[in-house]
């Protein structure tokens, strides 16, 4: 009914191009109340639209919370209007010949895309840094950037079959520079959460709604549209990025917490972590559905998701909120066990190869943290760390280990020597001695040493590369076994009656009960899984354990003497040799 009104006033797309321009004008004010105005009216005349019956409106809107808004417009043959021209100049167009379309669909295809580029340079115009930053910079308000972003899932309803990709980068900007926007002290009371709630202000809300509503209608929409799916990743993944680095607004300084005695022209900055995570889940979930689209794995959307992980991942306690690099770990397990098998499929095609290192470089960070777990962390909490660590190794023993054959065998090397590393404890030298036995990462050494000998000595080598991993494994474990060994002879000697540390003393013990299971696996294994160099090794070892009977704990002596009794079995008479018919 509005549109026939409207369009009784003699040329309706010259008017339509009036109005946009008196509401562009008007959304850029200075004034609050005005701007905000502005954008209330730009959302009633997006629906000037003809009325439809309530069981056709698209479920897509429904759910997202917008106004229904129907109209399914066909983009204009000759392509996207210029900025510059008006609809009246840009309908001329088609008077000279036989038009492709109704006259009716090429002008509403006109009027959208006009209505598209005055909320775009709205979007732009506004959310972009302010250039100087003194008492009378202009910031736009949250509740104005929400009702900014609210408009495109409306919007979008009229020009998705036209959208491109040029079109969604210039989405992203505005998207990104809306949450980079800081907020008045004055208003933060009432805009934003505590800072240890959980939860999304409305303008985080409106942005991942408005790539929800993009990427669902890319999901069932034209083969060229899921070109788009690296774009919506890269979007997604920047905002991941803002948990432990915040977005900066300009040269603007930021405070993170609100205080009455601010005064006008301070700025607080928002909690992103929430937003980050919330993003990151979407990611995830995204991903697990496009895995195996042609230009998620052309365009290494994979690799990217590793990388933007690897940043909580190597921070770990240091991270700004203890929850994001846990569900970093979390996420990158779901990604990995859909991502790897897709990438043994793509061996050949070069296309995973950047991703290996990357993905070997994330895993070493994370699992070896330069940063240290906080003075207050129970050993509880320390235990439950703890597990999700052994989670990462025993992916590693299902999802990458057994398909070595298909794995870069520089990477395969490098995780060799990451369970090589994990297999011997390493501590903290700030653990009080009650502390020493569970903080010592037991189970995750295990797990290491566990995994190390199950691929060593598994039954499937069907390759050469497959072989020497397993002849490498061993043999940078019986290494780190005789250095143990030999440096804490040495080192107790060197201290006189004074005794070792508790976690020197540990140490060893479980050197001398891998080396027990080490024997024991290597007796079960069949003879020719193990070649002549393994146990030459092995026995090597014998001297050293010997040195250790005078060690002076009660403790090793003991786990000495089940890691020497193994040993008989390889003592036997010599061989003797038969000359000239004589023994």
């Amino acid at each position: 009914k509005k549109k026939i009104f409207f369009s009784s006033v003699g040329d309706f797309p010259k008017a339509w191009d009036v109005l946009l321009d008196h509401i562009q004008s008007a959304a850029l004010s200075k004034n609050n109340e005005v701007s905000l105005a502005a954008l209330k009216s730009f959302q009633e005349i997006l629906q000037i639209v003809t009325p439809v019956k309530e069981s056709e409106k698209p479920e897509l809107l429904s759910s997202v919370g917008m106004p229904v808004l129907i109209g399914p417009v066909t983009a204009a043959g000759p392509g996207r209007p210029l900025l510059t021209d008006s609809i009246g100049e840009r309908l001329g167009r088609y008077n000279g010949g036989e038009p492709i379309q109704g006259t009716d669909e090429i002008e509403d295809a006109n009027l959208w895309w006009a209505a598209w580029n005055t909320w775009y340079r709205i979007g732009t115009e506004s959310t972009k840094p302010p250039i100087s930053c003194d008492k009378l910079t202009f910031i736009p308000s949250q509740p104005f950037l929400t009702a900014l972003v609210q408009i495109f899932p409306a919007l979008y309803q009229h020009i998705k079959t036209g959208f491109s990709m040029e079109d969604l980068k210039k989405l992203g900007i505005i998207l990104h520079g809306a949450v980079s926007v800081p907020i008045s002290s004055d208003a933060s009371p009432f805009i934003l959460p505590s800072y240890t709630e959980a939860v999304l202000t409305s303008l985080q809300e409106a942005v991942l709604t408005a790539l929800d509503v993009l990427q669902k209608a890319i999901c069932v929409g034209a083969e060229n549209m899921q070109v788009m799916y690296p774009a919506i990743f890269d979007q997604l993944l920047a905002f991941v990025e803002f948990s432990c680095k915040p977005p900066t607004y300009g040269k603007l300084e930021t405070k993170h917490i609100a205080n009455a005695k601010y005064n006008q022209a301070e700025w607080v900055a928002l909690n992103y972590v929430p937003f980050a995570e919330k993003s990151l889940e979407v990611v995830v979930d995204l991903y697990q559905k496009t895995a195996c689209h042609k230009a998620v794995v052309s365009e290494k959307v994979l690799q990217k998701i590793i990388k933007t992980l690897r940043i909580p991942l190597s921070l770990k306690y240091a991270c700004p909120s203890e929850s994001t690099w846990k569900l970093a770990v979390f996420s990158l397990l779901k990604v990995l066990s859909i991502g790897l098998p897709v990438a043994r499929q793509h061996a050949s095609s070069g296309k995973f190869d950047s991703m290996w290192p990357e993905l070997a470089s994330t895993i070493e960070e994370y699992l070896f943290s330069k940063s240290s777990p906080p003075d207050n962390l129970s050993i509880q909490e320390f235990q439950k760390n703890e597990s999700i660590d052994v989670e990462v190794v025993q992916l590693i023993s299902t999802e990458i280990l057994p398909f070595a054959n298909f794995i870069p065998k520089d990477f395969v090397g490098q995780i060799m020597s990451m369970l090589n590393k994990g297999s011997i404890h390493s501590q903290s030298s700030s653990f009080t001695e009650a502390e020493i036995d569970v903080r010592m990462r037991e189970e995750f050494s295990k797990i290491c040493f566990e995994t190390l000998l199950q691929f060593s000595f598994s039954n499937n080598v069907t390759t050469p590369q497959e072989g020497y991993i397993s002849r490498m494994a061993l043999s940078v474990l019986l290494k780190r076994a005789q250095d143990v060994l030999h440096c804490y002879v040495e080192d107790e000697k060197l201290s006189g009656k004074c005794p070792l540390p508790r976690q020197r003393v540990t140490e060893i013990i479980f050197v001398l009960k891998a080396v027990s299971t080490l024997i024991d696996s290597l007796k079960k294994t069949k003879p020719e899984n193990v070649d002549s160099n393994t146990w030459a090794q092995v026995i090597a070892l014998y001297p050293t354990l010997v040195e250790c009977i005078t060690c002076s704990s009660s403790e090793v002596c003991s786990a000495l003497k089940e890691a020497l009794v193994p040993f008989k079995d390889f003592m036997h008479p010599p061989i003797s040799k038969v000359q000239n018919g004589e023994s």
